[in-house]
């Protein structure tokens, strides 16, 4: 893109212009988002110009494709290519000094197509001889896959496309470890499969419409004690009976008791569907998170719809009434979304949801299915991204139903294990992790970056998924009476700081707190204070240990040291 700006005489304009080379006898779309300033809208218009010769309008004519309204308009013009060359397509303002914001650009060749053929053999997307034109499609290309063909969109590929039909009786397989992004339509006459493990999911995005079912092969973890897993249906439509009934090897049974099932904040419990309930269970609901189990850990099969709009689910912070803040939901599209500020800017879960959710546990909190609980996410962490069909929970702010959303633009094709980071932002942060001999039992995060204070810092500060956990600390200022896991403050902080802890144990049960994945600077001082028996432990030199005398409980004797302990 170039701004061209001409004055002069009686004319004054402005030109804003995408070139593109088109294929002659090709029917091209161009789709612009405007927004002119009051009164303006008329100033405006979209017109496609013949740069090769003489600039010369050839679609929209003289007086080009205007907005109408000061808000937000969707402008389209569309033209059949009468040469293979360059042309512009052209928003020209004609008059006024104010501007215009512009958003959602694209260009799509709407009878461009190519069809697999797979002339290699190997049924492979990214092979260029197994398509018509001998090459790999692009974003606005169309794709047929027909009768009686298998491709495969495998290792480590990141197909594109505008849109894609299955005929009947074709096959589309998108593996573990690659994806595709379509700009357009999805239509499935034939067989979409994408396949999952552990640690890899496949990902589709579907820009347009979408028709036809999906099968996600979704890998479901074991029953074991403290394992089970958080999972949402990454389809629409998908009856939970016809569920059980696919998968019955793979689900985990107990007796009549199937390994799915719902949790109910009202109260803060959990139950199963039977063999006697599951038939009135209805549909999986998208955006909802159950728990689920395997026998020993495999891919469960979930049928259904690409969902292609945002979508919504209701949370309520019941806490005060009996309940719990705790709402189980989850990822309701077939693809990643971006969890935090370090994978999107804005459109990431934590920043579109910071009204709803409590700005004390402004966070993400996934299972570790280990035993341990559950481990936080939110802005101290870098990129981090919610699997597909992910589940999680969030702490909801108000005793009223509020709707917690999920929406197209979080989408992304970027990610890797479930509610694993990329990386961890490794600023300046440490773990204070609790063991009994050597058995871990829990951990609690500090983390200090500028901008930051001592009192609540939504996003970064975050409050433990159980208040009764046996290591967690409290904010230093403005303390809200709630054990954090994760206590973020200012860097200088590491300077001098003391940071009330909190520790949960039973009398008589010797246990130990270790200093671990420290990148804070190498001479800032920690110790672990006990008031009770006046010590200062130096944690860079060894870890803290106690056999309590009496049941240890809240905060009030142990105080975490930085920096002077004068």
């Amino acid at each position: 893109f170039f701004v061209r700006m001409v004055r002069g005489g009686t004319t004054n304009y402005a030109v804003i212009q995408n070139v593109a080379e088109l294929e002659s006898g090709k029917t091209y779309e161009y789709k612009i988002s405007i927004k002119p300033a009051s009164g303006q809208a008329g100033a405006y218009k979209l017109q496609v110009i013949d740069t090769e010769n003489g600039n010369a309008i050839v679609a929209g004519g003289t007086a080009g494709v205007k907005p109408t309204t000061a808000s937000w308009n969707d402008l389209t013009i569309s033209y059949t290519a009468g040469a293979s060359q360059n042309y512009a397509f052209r928003i020209t303002k004609d008059w006024g000094n104010a501007g215009a914001d512009i958003d959602n650009i694209s260009l799509v060749c709407t009878d461009c197509s190519e069809t697999f053929t797979n002339g290699s053999g190997d049924n492979q997307w990214a092979t260029a001889s197994n398509w018509s034109s001998g090459s790999v499609p692009t974003s606005s290309e169309g794709v047929t896959i027909s009768s009686g063909q298998t491709i495969e969109v495998g290792s480590s590929t990141n197909a594109v496309a505008n849109s894609i039909t299955i005929e009947s009786g074709g096959s589309l397989i998108v593996s573990k470890n690659s994806d595709l992004t379509l700009t357009g339509d999805f239509t499935n006459n034939g067989t979409v499969t994408l396949n999952s493990d552990s640690d890899e999911f496949a990902s589709i995005i579907v820009g347009g419409s979408s028709t036809g079912d999906i099968v996600y092969n979704r890998y479901v973890n074991t029953q074991g004690s403290g394992e089970w897993d958080l999972i949402g249906a990454p389809v629409d439509g998908l009856s939970i009976s016809s569920f059980v009934t696919t998968n019955s090897s793979p689900l985990a049974t107990s007796g009549s008791t199937y390994a799915v099932g719902v949790y109910d904040n009202s109260d803060g419990s959990w139950t199963n569907y039977t063999s006697s309930t599951v038939a009135s269970a209805g549909n999986f609901d998208i955006g909802k998170g159950y728990q689920m189990a395997t026998a020993s850990g495999a891919t469960m099969a979930f049928t259904g719809t690409i969902a292609t709009t945002d979508q919504t689910q209701s949370i309520i912070n019941n806490a005060g009434s009996g309940g719990s803040r705790w709402n189980l939901v989850a990822n309701p599209y077939p693809s990643y979304l971006n969890a935090n500020t370090s994978a999107d800017g804005s459109n990431n879960f934590l920043s579109v949801n910071s009204g709803v959710i409590d700005s004390s546990y402004l966070a993400v909190y996934g299972y570790n299915a280990d035993g341990t609980g559950y481990t936080i996410y939110n802005n101290t962490d870098s990129a981090t991204y919610i699997a597909p069909g992910q589940a999680f929970f969030v702490a909801a702010a108000s005793p009223s139903s509020a709707s917690l959303s999920f929406t197209e633009a979080m989408q992304t094709t970027t990610g890797g294990d479930d509610f694993i980071a990329l990386s961890v932002n490794t600023s300046s942060t440490f773990y204070l992790k609790l063991y009994e001999d050597q058995d871990f039992i829990a951990d609690t995060r500090f983390y200090f970056d500028s901008n930051l204070t001592l009192g609540l810092d939504p996003g970064y500060d975050a409050g433990s998924h159980s208040q009764s956990t046996a290591i967690g600390s409290r904010l230093v200022e403005e303390d809200q009476g709630i054990t954090m896991g994760i206590n973020a403050m200012g860097i200088d902080s590491l300077e001098e700081a003391t940071i009330p802890l909190v520790i949960n144990r039973s009398a008589g049960v010797a246990f130990r707190v270790s200093l671990e994945g420290a990148t804070i600077p190498h001479g800032t001082k920690v110790y672990l204070e006990d008031t009770q028996q006046a010590t200062f432990t130096d944690l860079r030199a060894g870890d803290f240990t106690l056999n309590p005398q009496s049941e240890l409980s809240g905060m009030g004797r142990f105080y975490l040291r930085l920096g002077s302990i004068a």
